[in-house]
């Protein structure tokens, strides 16, 4: 999941935690995490995605287009560039869930705390090609600072982010990070800004094409 705002969704999560963490507190820092941007309803922003592939066809494209996104849960990318490479590109951008249906999809362990961020491992409940995915969280912001999917088959998929601040709002400015598939090998980064909050967006942006 590129790692875009959070949406405020009720919902209690289980929570266990590895001897030394504490679960109540992993608990409060989760329900933090869906409340980050509670006035934020719609975003538009320009997206710079640079891939340089270490797996055939050896492509390095530099790509550009628009991130939307409107609550609860709609995001879209759209980029500038030939329907081919836009397929590419989309394997490579992160997503990740909601920090409000995590306990709807995810069995969740906190596993660690240091250096002020406490990670999260998640399970998914439905059997698929992920085995888990791990979260580091702020404690002070309650937003993600990296993620790792690890697959069943070996591979995994590892980004770093960083944040600014807009009208209170916490949005991401830069991904780095590394996809190691059997079929994909990719070092990617991400930039996004001009931002523009809260504008009107048409359901229709959001529909597979």
């Amino acid at each position: 999941m590129l790692a875009l705002p959070l949406t405020r969704v009720a919902g209690e999560a289980t929570i266990e935690a590895a001897p030394g963490v504490s679960a109540g507190d992993a608990t409060a820092l989760l329900h933090r995490m869906v409340d980050v941007n509670d006035k934020l309803h719609t975003y538009t922003a320009k997206v710079t995605l640079d891939i340089k592939m270490m797996s055939f066809p050896y492509l390095s494209p530099e790509l550009t287009g628009v991130v939307y996104y409107k609550q609860p849960n709609k995001r879209a990318v759209v980029f500038d560039t030939v329907p081919l490479l836009a397929e590419q590109a989309k394997k490579v951008y992160p997503k990740i869930d909601d920090a409000a249906d995590w306990s709807r999809l995810y069995s969740i362990t906190a596993m660690s705390v240091e250096n002020g961020a406490t990670l999260f491992r998640l399970i998914p409940r439905k059997n698929g090609r992920v085995e888990h995915l791990d979260v580091s969280v702020d404690d002070a912001t309650g937003t993600i600072k990296s993620y790792t999917w690890t697959y069943k088959d070996g591979g995994f998929v590892s980004f770093d982010q960083t944040f600014e601040v807009i009208e209170g709002n916490y949005l991401p400015e830069k991904l780095s990070g590394h996809v190691e598939l059997p079929s994909y090998k990719a070092n990617v980064t991400s930039e996004m800004s001009n931002y523009k909050l809260n504008v009107a967006i048409a359901d229709s942006v959001f529909v597979e094409k």
